[in-house]
């Protein structure tokens, strides 16, 4: 599964993992809303999406952070066909960054790759959710590590894994009709991947209500 997803992260990124993801309790499950009269259930438009996208004025001080691609509509739907990796079904946009330190753990890849799927109802978000929680699965070898990661999302879930010398960590969550994914490679442990997560929900919650985050 590492090598196969990580591959597909080069292109647009970001899938999908459930194991016990329902509610915003992280990593083991909990009592979440599971998406009904949420805050961020109304379907996102493209001005939202870019704004919820981790921006580089997000990015942890000292790292270097990608400048957001955004695409909406046929364009958003044409790329998720042909990347061939999430649902589709009721896509209006997708948007993808990375954030990376070139100054921690030596010669090893530290970054953090994000991907965020707005879908047209909540519904349509639950079953990509599922889709990706296969897709992102369907090629581990070994058990991974999971992690508790406590979030306001109606469904999230988190773990890690090692593979030769590396160490990648995974989160998945769903917030309304917006699904985000986040893979992590070698963080270091003042930005651990449960900092992005949090940051990342409360961007999604943030621009539900028509604010900019970076405001």
């Amino acid at each position: 599964m590492l090598h196969k997803t990580r591959g597909a992260v080069a292109g647009l990124t970001l899938v999908l993992a459930l194991a016990g993801c329902s509610g915003g309790s992280g990593g083991e499950g909990g009592g979440g809303k599971d998406g009904g009269g949420g805050l961020a259930d109304a379907p996102f438009n493209p001005s939202q999406v870019a704004q919820a996208i981790p921006s580089k004025l997000a990015a942890p001080k000292g790292w270097l952070a990608q400048e957001p691609r955004v695409l909406d509509g046929s364009t958003a739907r044409e790329q998720c066909e042909t990347q061939g990796q999430w649902s589709c079904a009721g896509l209006t946009a997708q948007a993808t960054t990375r954030h990376s330190d070139e100054n921690t753990n030596g010669d090893k890849e530290v970054n953090v790759q994000f991907t965020l799927l707005a879908y047209d109802s909540v519904d349509n978000a639950k079953a990509a959710m599922k889709a990706a929680v296969a897709e992102n699965h369907k090629d581990e070898k070994t058990k991974p590590k999971r992690l508790t990661i406590d979030t306001a999302a109606d469904e999230t879930d988190a773990f890690a894994e090692e593979d030769q010398g590396e160490t990648y960590q995974t989160a998945e969550l769903r917030v309304g009709s917006v699904v985000a994914v986040m893979f992590g490679r070698n963080l270091p442990k003042d930005h651990e991947l449960p900092s992005f997560v949090k940051m990342q929900v409360d961007r999604i919650t943030t621009s539900a209500t028509g604010k900019n985050p970076d405001a």
